[in-house]
């Protein structure tokens, strides 16, 4: 009679009227419809509106671009929609650019780190940013117990 709700994953937002400077880190999935300036580390889905625009890092599951992402991810999948523009740098596994959707920059294989990431919200553990051996192996730098 009576059935199991399924577990909900969080979201969170950033409005269209909002700015937001700094270092994200979210347990579930990223809305932004606003201004992000800085890295955003979800455990979830990161989604840019048509009006949201990104600069900086973004290391999530799956990315759906609407809006404007300058700067560098790292994902299992990328989907550039037909409003999209991504300007830089992807890693990821599986790569999606819709009619009209905009991609300048490069695309390299899917970087094993991610798995490190959500081990490490899995763990509530803190995450040092990405840094660079060379340019052709991006990576997290470490875990670090919270």
């Amino acid at each position: 009679m009576f059935s199991k709700k399924s577990p909900t994953s969080n979201l969170s937002f950033i409005a269209n009227d909002c700015e937001f400077t700094g270092n994200l880190k979210v347990n579930g999935d990223v809305l932004i419809a606003g201004k992000v300036d800085g890295e955003i580390r979800a455990s979830g889905n990161v989604t840019i509106e048509t009006t949201g625009v990104v600069t900086g890092g973004v290391v999530c599951v799956d990315a759906s671009v609407s809006g404007l992402m300058k700067g560098h991810i790292n994902c299992e999948k990328i989907t550039i929609t037909n409003t999209g523009t991504f300007d830089g740098e992807v890693y990821s596994k599986r790569m999606e650019i819709l009619d009209n959707g905009q991609f300048l920059g490069f695309r390299k294989a899917y970087d094993d780190s991610l798995e490190q990431l959500n081990n490490a919200l899995n763990n509530n553990e803190k995450l040092v940013s990405i840094v660079e051996d060379n340019k052709e192996n991006p990576k997290l730098a470490s875990t670090v117990t919270a």
